[in-house]
């Protein structure tokens, strides 16, 4: 006596290809997006004709009240004390670039470039904006 199989309900297309193609987008953006901190304090840089090139660099931000932010760090004392520590253990003595509001005082953006420029290995610079 020979049975004949039921057949099978067919099944609708499988989403799995879209699943992995969405993956493999996602794993993508993520290799070859760029993620940069953006500053807590709202600086608006001065401007100048002269552009430098950008690379790898310790950022330090001060806005128009004189506020600084180091990294995470927005109380003075804490950011200070953050920045001298990489500073100092700064093995590819990377610059250290002071992003400083236009409204700002220039003579605290001074010092504040005076007081760490004996613990940089490289130069201290002031960031603006290109005209």
């Amino acid at each position: 006596m020979q049975f004949n199989e039921p057949e099978r309900p067919a099944f609708g297309e499988t989403i799995l290809p879209m699943i992995n193609v969405v993956f493999l987008l996602l794993i993508f953006l993520m290799l070859m997006g760029h993620i940069s901190q953006r500053p807590a304090l709202d600086i608006d840089p001065a401007e100048s004709a002269l552009s430098e090139e950008k690379g790898a660099s310790l950022m330090l931000f001060v806005d128009a009240q004189g506020a600084v932010q180091f990294q995470s760090h927005m109380q003075r004392d804490e950011a200070f004390a953050a920045l001298k520590a990489a500073l100092q253990e700064d093995t590819e003595a990377r610059d250290l670039v002071i992003r400083a509001d236009a409204g700002a005082d220039f003579a605290k953006v001074l010092d504040l470039a005076q007081m760490f420029q004996p613990y940089s290995k490289g130069e201290v610079k002031l960031e603006v904006r290109q005209r």
